[in-house]
């Protein structure tokens, strides 16, 4: 075996789901507040939903958030005059919320401030309410992160369910769902390797290039992408022949891993082209010196 076993640590994993559950309380009794006075709604037509490196188990530095969606599962939210519509192949239009997400990002924060202590730091993004929140853990101080996105519920073509939001003044669509069943189909055709591989490549970069953070779901993506037969084993010659298929193909015909778009070309996805490019030279160049 080529990599030794600090190369497939993962973060404590058990600890943080029962932080996020807490935090699902929480944000399960935010929705209660917010609903009070919204006529159009009631608490069946919200879901929760986490999807990030913990929930695809190929989590390796503490300080990556733990996602929650917050969709809105609601017709009646929309308004009538404008439901969601395409008028090319490549243009889909946000719906006119009576309600919309601007609004319950605004909610969700001054709850949050309101219901939080000191320990935790709150803040707005374009698309999402974050939090940072200190936990004492066996005398050890930790950071735990998260980012609530408020997104509504979108049917494509093939009337799979994606989460919409916006951003980057566009429209980000992900098939949550639908990624979870793939990435678990290719792991159990994998042996496993598929995730043991996720997780080498992402403490390879952590470790040895003195990067913080990695984009959420790029290597996950990456390599869901190469062929199922080449996930040997975690030896050498394994890795570096995925690198090589990664080398060899073009990277802008890889698929999402939910399969219902391009990853790194589509205009309805953030994951950069040029990053993942980047990357991959970073572990060639880490496989081909040890």
């Amino acid at each position: 075996m080529f990599i030794s076993n600090e190369f497939k640590v993962i973060y404590n994993e058990q600890f943080n789901k029962e932080i996020r559950e807490n935090f699902k309380l929480v944000i399960d009794h935010i929705i209660d507040n917010i609903i009070l006075d919204k006529t159009l709604f009631d608490k069946t037509n919200f879901e929760l939903i986490y999807y990030d490196e913990f929930e695809l188990r190929t989590n390796c530095n503490k300080d990556i958030f733990s996602t929650l969606y917050l969709v809105i599962n609601q017709p009646l939210n929309y308004k009538t005059s404008t439901k969601i519509k395409t008028s090319s192949k490549n243009n889909i239009y946000f719906p006119n919320l009576y309600y919309n997400l601007d609004e319950f990002i605004d909610s969700i924060y001054l709850n949050l401030i309101s219901i939080l202590d000191n320990n935790n730091i709150i803040w707005k993004e374009e698309n999402s309410v974050c939090l940072k929140s200190t936990v004492i853990e066996n005398n050890v101080i930790t950071d735990y992160y998260f980012r609530v996105i408020p997104c509504i519920a979108y049917y494509n073509s093939n009337n799979i369910k994606g989460l919409m939001y916006k951003k980057n003044n566009g429209i980000e669509i992900e098939y949550v769902t639908k990624a979870i069943e793939n990435y678990n189909k290719k792991n159990k055709l994998t042996n496993n390797i598929y995730n043991d591989t996720i997780i080498i490549f992402k403490n390879i970069l952590l470790k040895n290039n003195n990067i913080k953070s990695l984009p959420k779901e790029i290597i996950e993506t990456m390599l869901y992408n190469v062929p199922n037969n080449l996930f040997i084993d975690n030896s050498k010659k394994t890795l570096i022949n995925i690198i090589n298929f990664l080398r060899n193909n073009s990277i802008k015909n890889f698929k999402t891993i939910d399969e219902e778009d391009n990853a790194f070309t589509s205009i309805y996805r953030s994951m950069s082209l040029l990053y993942v490019k980047h990357i991959i030279k970073i572990i060639e160049k880490y496989l081909t010196k040890v």
